[in-house]
C-alpha cells in the first residue's frame, strides 16, 4: 500500500527527498531544558580546526549514550526491540483517535475536538518517524554492517505496521467525521486552524489515495493496481540500469587513437598501430563510450554512439508505458481524470493545466536565450568542418570546443577547505538570520568515526538544534548528497499523553502492558526564550561523499572542495536551515515537511548567495597564503558555469512538459494513440532549440518518471522562485539583516504550516503570487531562470 508512509515524508537526499522524525512522552511533567540565548559566541576557528582535520570531538563522558542520544540504542541489536516498543506505544494513540466522538454541539466545539484530534494524529507520526527516520541514516549511512542490517530490519518492521495504518478504516473515519463538520473558510479563521489544517489534509486525501473509502470491489481493484505500479516502477528502473539492454558499438583502434594512444590501449591493452586497425565492440554506456561520445572529432562515429545509448528494445519501452497507464486506470478509480491530478493536488501547482501555464511562460523567458546559445554552437561547427547543422550528439562536443578556447581557469579548492566552508556557512547565517555553527562534543556512542557534531544557536532564541556531519567518501558509502531529518521540531507541552490510557493503566486491543515497557521512548523537552510553550529540537543529518585530497603533513589531509562540492554543501544547507528555523508546532509540517513544488526553494537561494562576491570573500582564504579568492577569478568561474546553461534548462522544461503528457488522458488512449516516442518528439520541437533524434528511445532511461511522476516541474518552478527572491532582496546586498530576517519571519519559520502562495507573495511583493492560480504559476514562469541578477 501507499500513503501512510507519505505522511511520515521521505527524507530529503539528493535525490532530495524527505522523511521524518520523534519519540513520544507519557507526561507533561517534564525536566526543561534552559535555552543558551546571548551565549557568546566563540571563534570560527574551532569550525577550521574540527572540520579540517576531520576527526570527531568527543566529551569526556565514559558511560554509553545511544546512537544520536537515543538512550535505547547504545547496541545494534536493540534496534528492533525499539521499533516493537515503538509500534506498541503508537496502538494507544491509534486506540484514542479512534474513540467515539461525544455530541458535537456547536462549530466551537467542533474546532476543539478537530484540533485535539489533529495534535494526536502528528503526534502518531512524529512516534513513529522518531524511530523510522533514525533507522533510515543508520541502514543508509553508518559504516558497519551489523548496525545497517538492524535498522534495516527496525525499518522493515515499522513499515509494515504503517501499511496497515494506510487502511486503518477507524482513523480515517474519524478524522473525516470531524473534518466535514467544519466549514470550508475553517482553515483561514486563524493559524492554529490553517496548520491543523494543513496536517489533516494530506492525511485525509492519502488515505483515499489509499482507496480506503471505495466500495470493497474497488479497493480489490486498487490493491491489485497499486501492486501492478510499484513491479512495474522497479522494472522500469531495472531496464534504465540495464547494461546489456542495448547494442554494442563497434570502435576500431584508430577511431580510438583519435583521442590518443593512451586511451585507445585502455580498448585494445593487447594491440598496438603496427598490429593493424583492430575491432573491439563497447558498451554505448560505458566511461569509454561517454568520453568518446564528447570527446570524438567524427559526428558521424559521435551519432552512432549517441543513438546507441539513446534506444531501448521494444520491451523497455512497453513498460514504460505500461506504468503510464496503470497510473492513469488508477486515478479513474479514485475519482480522477489522470495521474497528474493525484500527484498535485497538494502542490503550489494544483492542476497540470497550471503547470503547463508555467512552462510554457518559462519557456518564452528561457527560448532566445536558447537560441543565442545554439548560434554559438553554430558558429564553432562551422570553424570544424564548414557546416552549422548541431544536432543532440554534437552539443557536447562543440561545448567542449569553445571552453578550450577560453583561458584556462585555476585550481581553486585550496582557497576552499572544508572548515573554511563552514566557517562561511556559519557567517552567512549569522549576518541574514542571526544563526551560527558551534562544535559541539559527541558523547561516547553518539556517532561513528568520523563525524562532526554542531550545535546551532539563535542568537535570540538560544540552541535552536543539531546537525550531525559524516562528510567523506568510504567504501561501501553510496556517493551523492543527503539531508536526512532525523527529528523534526513540535511542540510537546501540549501533547496531552496520559490520556492516551484507560484508568492510567497500559491497555492496547484490550491486552494490560507494563508501563516500563514504554518508557526510553520521550524527547527531552526545550525552553526557547521569546517563544511559549515546550519544544522538541530538531536533529539533521547532512551527508556527502567529498574525497580526501590536500597536504597532509604526515597527518590526516585536509580536504579541499572543488567548487561544485561546495555548492552541494551550500544547497543542502540551505535544507538544513530551513528545517532548524521551521519549528513549528506539528511535525508534519515542520522544515522540509512542506509541499514538494516548494521544498527546494532555501536550498537553491543558497547556491545564489554562493555566487556573489561579498559572499564568498567572506571566507575563502588560501590554505598557505590567506589570502581570499581574487574576484576575477570568481567572475570567470562563475561565467564559465554559466555557458550554455539556457540549453539544459531547454531540456529540462522539455522533460517536465512530457512528464505531464505522459500523465494526462493521453496514458489510456490505444496503443496506436499513446506512443511516448512521437510525445516526446513533438514536445521536443515545441521546447527545445536542438532536434529530437528519430529512433531513439530515451524516455526508457528517465528515472524521475517514476520517483517524481507529474512533478519534475517542481525543482525548475523553485530555481525560478528562487532567482526572484534573490533578485528582488538580497542582490544589492547579499549579507542585509533586515532582508533576511525577512526572509526568515515571513517564509523560513513557517515550514509547511503556511499557504506557501501567500509566503512567497509577500517576500517578493506580489499581489499576484499571494493569491496563487493559474495567473501565479505564469507569473513565475514569466520570471524566467536564466540572466538572473547576480549578487554584489
Amino acid at each position: 500500500m501507499v500513503n501512510f508512509n507519505s505522511l511520515l515524508r521521505p527524507s530529503i537526499a539528493l535525490s532530495r527527498r524527505r522523511i521524518l522524525p520523534r519519540t513520544i512522552s507519557t507526561s507533561v511533567n517534564r525536566r526543561v531544558s534552559p535555552s543558551a540565548a546571548h551565549i557568546p559566541a566563540p571563534s570560527d576557528s574551532h569550525l577550521r580546526q574540527s572540520f579540517d582535520q576531520s576527526h570527531s570531538i568527543a566529551s569526556k563522558g565514559s558511560k554509553p549514550s545511544g546512537l544520536f542520544l537515543q538512550p535505547s540504542l547504545s547496541h545494534p541489536s536493540a534496534f528492533v526491540p525499539l521499533a516493537q516498543r515503538t509500534i506498541l506505544r503508537a496502538s494507544f494513540i491509534v486506540d484514542r483517535i479512534c474513540l467515539p466522538l461525544p455530541t458535537i454541539e456547536s462549530i466551537e466545539q467542533a474546532e476543539i475536538l478537530f484540533l485535539a484530534m489533529v495534535k494526536n494524529l502528528d503526534r502518531l507520526s512524529d512516534l513513529l518517524c522518531g524511530v523510522i527516520d533514525l533507522a533510515e541514516v543508520v541502514r543508509n549511512v553508518h559504516p558497519e554492517e551489523v548496525w545497517r542490517e538492524e535498522a534495516n530490519n527496525a525499518y522493515e518492521e515499522l513499515v509494515g505496521f504503517m501499511n496497515e495504518l494506510n487502511t486503518h478504516v477507524g482513523l480515517y473515519e474519524s478524522l473525516k467525521s470531524i473534518h466535514t463538520l467544519l466549514p470550508p473558510i475553517t482553515s483561514s479563521t486563524s493559524p492554529a486552524l490553517f496548520a491543523a489544517h494543513s496536517v489533516a489534509l494530506p492525511f485525509l486525501r492519502d488515505f483515499e489515495k489509499s482507496g480506503i473509502h471505495l466500495p470493497d470491489a474497488s479497493r480489490e481493484k486498487f490493491v491489485q493496481l497499486s501492486s501492478e505500479i510499484i513491479t512495474l516502477g522497479r522494472e522500469f528502473l531495472q531496464n534504465a540500469m540495464q547494461e546489456d539492454g542495448r547494442a554494442g558499438v563497434k570502435v576500431t583502434r584508430d577511431q580510438a587513437a583519435e583521442l590518443g594512444e593512451g586511451f585507445a590501449r585502455r580498448l585494445f591493452p593487447n594491440g598496438s598501430r603496427s598490429a593493424g586497425n583492430q575491432e573491439t565492440t563497447i558498451d554505448p554506456t560505458s566511461w569509454e563510450a561517454r568520453v568518446m561520445a564528447r570527446q570524438h572529432p567524427s559526428s558521424d562515429f559521435r551519432a552512432q554512439l549517441f543513438k546507441a545509448a539513446n534506444s531501448s528494445p521494444s520491451s523497455h519501452v512497453e513498460t514504460l508505458n505500461s506504468l503510464f497507464r496503470t497510473r492513469a486506470s488508477l486515478a479513474q478509480l479514485v475519482g480522477r481524470g489522470s495521474w497528474a491530478e493525484v500527484a498535485l493536488e497538494d502542490k503550489m501547482a494544483r492542476t497540470p493545466g497550471m503547470v503547463m501555464g508555467f512552462l510554457e511562460n518559462l519557456n518564452k523567458h528561457n527560448l532566445p536565450i536558447a537560441q543565442r546559445d545554439l548560434v554559438r554552437l553554430q558558429q564553432a561547427r562551422k570553424e570544424v568542418d564548414g557546416t552549422t547543422q548541431v544536432n543532440a550528439w554534437d552539443r557536447d562536443f562543440l561545448t567542449d570546443v569553445i571552453g578550450h578556447s577560453m583561458s584556462p581557469l585555476p585550481d581553486i579548492s585550496p582557497f576552499f577547505s572544508l572548515g573554511t566552508c563552514f566557517i562561511g556557512l556559519s557567517r552567512l547565517f549569522s549576518s541574514l538570520y542571526g544563526v551560527r555553527f558551534e562544535v559541539d562534543p559527541l558523547e561516547p556512542g553518539e556517532s561513528w568515526n568520523g563525524v562532526q557534531k554542531l550545535r546551532v544557536v539563535d542568537e535570540e532564541e538560544g540552541r535552536i538544534g543539531t546537525i550531525y556531519c559524516d562528510l567523506f567518501m568510504r567504501e561501501g558509502k553510496q556517493a551523492g548528497a543527503a539531508h536526512y531529518t532525523v527529528r523534526c521540531s513540535r511542540r510537546l507541552d501540549d501533547d496531552d499523553a496520559e490520556n492516551d490510557f484507560v484508568d492510567g493503566k497500559a491497555l492496547a486491543e484490550g491486552v494490560e502492558v507494563d508501563r516500563k515497557d514504554l518508557e526510553g521512548l520521550e524527547v527531552k523537552p526545550v525552553k526557547y526564550k521569546g517563544r511559549k510553550g515546550l519544544y522538541q529540537d530538531p536533529v539533521i543529518a547532512l551527508v556527502c561523499a567529498f574525497g580526501r585530497r590536500g597536504e597532509g603533513n604526515g597527518k590526516e589531509e585536509t580536504a579541499f572542495l572543488q567548487w561544485h562540492e561546495v555548492e552541494t554543501l551550500f544547497h543542502e544547507m540551505g535544507h538544513a536551515i530551513h528545517s532548524l528555523i521551521g519549528r513549528t508546532d506539528y511535525h508534519n509540517v515542520a522544515g522540509t515537511r512542506c509541499a514538494t513544488d516548494f521544498v527546494e526553494l532555501p536550498s537553491i537561494l543558497m547556491e545564489h548567495f554562493l555566487a556573489s562576491p561579498s559572499v564568498v570573500s567572506m571566507f575563502s582564504s588560501h590554505h598557505t597564503t590567506g589570502r581570499p579568492l581574487p574576484p576575477d577569478v570568481l567572475t570567470a568561474l562563475l561565467e564559465e558555469r554559466k555557458q550554455f546553461s539556457a540549453l539544459e534548462t531547454s531540456t529540462q522544461i522539455t522533460m517536465a512538459a512530457v512528464d505531464q503528457l505522459y500523465h494526462s488522458p493521453l496514458a489510456l488512449s490505444s496503443s496506436s494513440g499513446f506512443d511516448t516516442s512521437k510525445i516526446l518528439s513533438k514536445a521536443t520541437s515545441d521546447f527545445h532549440v536542438i532536434p529530437y533524434v528519430p529512433g531513439t528511445s530515451p524516455q526508457t532511461q528517465f528515472t524521475h518518471f517514476f520517483g517524481y511522476g507529474a512533478t519534475y516541474y517542481s525543482y525548475l518552478f523553485d530555481k525560478a522562485i528562487a532567482a526572484r527572491v534573490f533578485e528582488t532582496q538580497f542582490a544589492e546586498n547579499p549579507l542585509s539583516r533586515e532582508k533576511g530576517d525577512k526572509f526568515k519571519k515571513d517564509l523560513l519559520k513557517w515550514g509547511g504550516g503556511k499557504e506557501p502562495w501567500e509566503m512567497v507573495g509577500i517576500v517578493v511583493g506580489s499581489d499576484v503570487v499571494r493569491e496563487g492560480g493559474e495567473k501565479a504559476m505564469r507569473e513565475v514562469g514569466r520570471w524566467g531562470i536564466e540572466e538572473c541578477k547576480r549578487g554584489n
